[in-house]
C-alpha cells in the first residue's frame, strides 16, 4: 500500500478522534459489562463514547442538545427498548445514524431495524474490530452529511443575502433566523417599522418554508409565487362601510369576517403555488376581525389541500398589541409562535452604502440609464440620515438620482492638499466598505479561504491583495470571531 494510502487512512484516524472529541459516540446498554468492554474497546481506538443505562436518559440528553455522532442501542431493554428508542430518534434526529445490537435469536428483528431506519446491526457477542469498523463506516456517513448539511446552508445564506441585503449584525441575525426556522411550520410574528422590508422577510421565509417535494420545485419558482399576501389596511374601509348600512346589530362581526375572508380566499387563489400567507399590517385590524381570523385559523387542518404557514406583520410587536386590549393575552400569543423584528436603516447605517448601490443598479436596468457615480461626501450623507421610510425610501432616493441625474452635492472645500485621501470621500467610504465585508467573510468562514473566494467571487490574487491592504490574516479567523475562541 502506498504512503498516500497509508496517510488518508491517517487523516481519516484523526477526522474520527476530531469529530467524537466534539461529538461523542452514544451507548445505551442495561448490562454494565457491555458498557464496560465497549468503552475499554473503544478507548484504545481514540474514539470517545458516553454510556447509557437507559434510552429515557439518551432521550433526556438529545432533548438538551447535548452533541453526539452515533447512537449504539441495545434491543432488548427494560423500560423503553432498542425499537422504540430508534423510532424516537428517527423522528427527533433523523440524520444520526444509529446501530442495532442484538443476540443471535434477534437477527431477523434486527434487520427489521434497519428498514426502520436503523443504519446497521451488531449481533452479540461481538467482534470488537468488526464493530469499531462499522462505527468508523457510521462517522464516515456522519461527516459526509455534516458537510452536506453545511453546503446547503451556505448556498440558504447565499439565497437569502439576496433577499435581505447587508451585512450588519442585525441583518446576519435576521438571516440566521430564518434559517433556523426552515423546517418548523410555526406562525410568525414580523415586527418592523414601514418600509423595512416586513415583506421582503416573509419573502424570505417563503423561499426557506418547509414544503412537500421541496427537491421537486427547488428552482422552479420564484419567491413571490410561494407568497400569497393581503393588505390589511384595504379592510378597514370596507368593514367600516358594511357596518354602517347594515340593519342588525349583530352582523357587523360577521360582515367585517366576510371581507377578510374574500380577501384571503383572492390571494390563495392568485397564488396557487403558494406555502406562506402573509397578513400584512394586521395591527389595523378591529376586534371582529380577529375574533373571525381565529376561528379561520383554528380550523386550518380542514381548509384546502394543505394548510399555508401564516406570517403576520405588523408596526407593533405581539405584546404592545396585546396591551393595547386589541388582542386578548391567549389569543396574542398563540397567534404567533415566533417573533422576527426587521431594523430600520438607523439601526444598520453600515449597509446603506450597498443597498444604495443596489437600488441604484436596479434602477439603472429598468430605466435603461446609465449609473451614476457617487460624489464626494455623498455616501457620507446618505449614513448620517434619519431614513423614517426605511428600504422604501431609500429606494426611491436611489430611482430619482439615477433617472433624473441628481447626484448629492459636493461640501464645501476643506483646505485638504491636493492627492490627499478625504476620509469622507467615495473612495475612502469604499475602502472601509470592502474591509467590512471580506472580514465578515473571513470570519463566518473561519479563515477558509476557498470557501471567502466563492461567497465573494473573487479571484484569489485580488482577495490577497486586499487583505494585504487591509491588514488581515487568515490565522486571525481561525477560532472565530476575529481570533476569539469561542
Amino acid at each position: 500500500m502506498s504512503d498516500a494510502a497509508f496517510e488518508t487512512g491517517d487523516e481519516r484516524l484523526t477526522q474520527d478522534h476530531e469529530l467524537t472529541r466534539e461529538a461523542p459516540i452514544w451507548l445505551v446498554d442495561d448490562d454494565p459489562a457491555v458498557r464496560e468492554s465497549l468503552s475499554q474497546w473503544l478507548e484504545l481506538a481514540d474514539l470517545n463514547l458516553r454510556c447509557f443505562p437507559r434510552a429515557e436518559a439518551l432521550l433526556e440528553a438529545l432533548a438538551a442538545g447535548e452533541p453526539v455522532s452515533v447512537v449504539i442501542s441495545d434491543i432488548r431493554m427494560p423500560g423503553m427498548d432498542g425499537l422504540t428508542l430508534l423510532s424516537r430518534l428517527t423522528l427527533e434526529a433523523p440524520e444520526l445514524p444509529v446501530l442495532m445490537m442484538t443476540g443471535h435469536g434477534d437477527v431477523a428483528t434486527a434487520v427489521s431495524a434497519m428498514q426502520g431506519g436503523a443504519r446497521d446491526f451488531i449481533e452479540k457477542p461481538f467482534d470488537p474490530e468488526a464493530l469499531e469498523l462499522k462505527l468508523r463506516q457510521a462517522l464516515a456517513g456522519r461527516r459526509l452529511s455534516d458537510e452536506n448539511q453545511r453546503l446547503r446552508r451556505r448556498l440558504s445564506v447565499r439565497g437569502l443575502a439576496g433577499l435581505l441585503r447587508g451585512e450588519s449584525a442585525k441583518i446576519r441575525q435576521l438571516r440566521e433566523q430564518i434559517l433556523e426556522l426552515k423546517g418548523h411550520p410555526a406562525r410568525v410574528w414580523i415586527t418592523g417599522e414601514s418600509g423595512s422590508g416586513r415583506t421582503t422577510t416573509a419573502l424570505a421565509l417563503a423561499e426557506h418554508a418547509p414544503s412537500e417535494g421541496e427537491a421537486q420545485r427547488a428552482g422552479t419558482s420564484p419567491a413571490s409565487a410561494l407568497l400569497a399576501k393581503v393588505e390589511c389596511r384595504a379592510l378597514v374601509g370596507m368593514a367600516t362601510s358594511t357596518k354602517a348600512s347594515s340593519t342588525k346589530a349583530s352582523s357587523g362581526a360577521a360582515s367585517s369576517g366576510a371581507a377578510l375572508s374574500e380577501a384571503i380566499d383572492e390571494a390563495l387563489q392568485a397564488a396557487p403555488e403558494m406555502n406562506t400567507l402573509l397578513l400584512h399590517d394586521v395591527d389595523v385590524l378591529s376586534r371582529e376581525q380577529w375574533q373571525w381570523l381565529d376561528a379561520w385559523l383554528n380550523a386550518q387542518p380542514e381548509v384546502g389541500r394543505r394548510a399555508p404557514r401564516v406570517v403576520f406583520s405588523a408596526e407593533c410587536s405581539v405584546q404592545a398589541l396585546v396591551a393595547s386590549g386589541t388582542l386578548g393575552l391567549t389569543r396574542g400569543h398563540a397567534l404567533a409562535e415566533i417573533e422576527l423584528v426587521t431594523p430600520s436603516l438607523r439601526e444598520r447605517r453600515e449597509d446603506i452604502p450597498l443597498l444604495m448601490a443596489h437600488f441604484s443598479r436596479q434602477a439603472a436596468d429598468v430605466h435603461q440609464v446609465p449609473e451614476l457615480p457617487f460624489v464626494r461626501g455623498e455616501l457620507t450623507t446618505l449614513m448620517a440620515a434619519d431614513w423614517p421610510g426605511n428600504l422604501a425610501q431609500l429606494r426611491q432616493l436611489a430611482s430619482q438620482r439615477t433617472v433624473l441625474g441628481e447626484q448629492g452635492q459636493e461640501p464645501p472645500a476643506t483646505g485638504q492638499e491636493a492627492g490627499e485621501e478625504d476620509p469622507d470621500g467615495l473612495a475612502a467610504q469604499v475602502a472601509l466598505f470592502e474591509a467590512t465585508l471580506i472580514r465578515a467573510a473571513l470570519t463566518r468562514a473561519r479563515g477558509n479561504i476557498a470557501q471567502v473566494l466563492e461567497e465573494l467571487a473573487l479571484p484569489r490574487r485580488t482577495l490577497n491583495l486586499k487583505m494585504h491592504k487591509y491588514g488581515l490574516r487568515r490565522d486571525d479567523f481561525r477560532h472565530g470571531a476575529d481570533g476569539v475562541s469561542e
